[in-house]
């Protein structure tokens, strides 16, 4: 399965989710490639954290841009059970490679970002523009780096109103319940060059967000092995 995280806005924690996925699938016995498409590789200086606090690697690793002419992606696919591609914050021909390629799409997008939230409607555009060349993909919306004040929840709620909306009449594209929140525990874990799973117990409430996400991800991939 190759799963790519996608938005072409900066900022919208695309490179945490997709850290923390590929450590979590990792250490459930998942043999997992993380392939950086994102030009300012944060995956490599993860690598780098994690290396020097002298903790084994969580995942294989590649630098690419998926062009078809330098990766045999169906080599790939038979040696790894997931391949997770996470790409930079613009429009780029890695980006769109990437969802061309992929099983599942993950878009995060800030709730609180009138800016975010509006370049969803352009991912949808290219999501819909690759279905042309993989029918059977599927696009995933997840409200990521939402702040954990109570006072913004009805903003939260705002923009997964605005977003289902948009999705409305949209075949194999879904928002999804869960929201993963801006918590420094998710900082904290990178810059000690751990996924949140090994950072914090199932307590926590970081650890909580992101396994709420897993197990939805885990849901829409029911039909592929994740």
């Amino acid at each position: 399965m190759i799963v790519s995280i996608c938005n072409e806005k900066g900022g919208s924690g695309k490179s945490s989710i997709a850290i923390n996925l590929a450590v979590y699938l990792g250490s459930i016995g998942e043999k997992v490639l993380l392939v950086d498409a994102d030009p300012q590789q944060s995956v490599a200086v993860f690598n780098r954290l994690r290396e020097e606090a002298g903790l084994e690697p969580a995942f294989d690793y590649a630098v690419s841009d998926l062009s078809p002419k330098k990766v045999d992606i169906n080599e790939l696919t038979e040696k790894y059970d997931c391949i997770i591609v996470d790409t930079g914050g613009r429009d780029s021909s890695e980006m769109r490679n990437a969802i061309v390629l992929s099983d599942l799409i993950i878009v995060p997008t800030s709730p609180t970002s009138d800016i975010d939230i509006a370049v969803v409607e352009k991912m949808i555009h290219l999501f819909d523009e690759a279905k042309k060349f993989n029918t059977k993909s599927k696009a995933l919306i997840t409200l990521s780096r939402a702040t954990p004040n109570t006072f913004l929840t009805k903003k939260i709620e705002i923009s997964k109103s605005y977003l289902r909306g948009l999705l409305k009449g949209k075949e194999r594209v879904s928002l999804l319940k869960s929201t993963i929140y801006e918590r420094e525990a998710f900082s904290k874990a990178l810059s000690s060059g751990m996924g949140i799973t090994e950072f914090v117990d199932d307590k926590h409430k970081a650890h909580q967000d992101f396994m709420s996400f897993f197990k939805e991800l885990e849901k829409y991939a029911s039909d592929s092995e994740i």
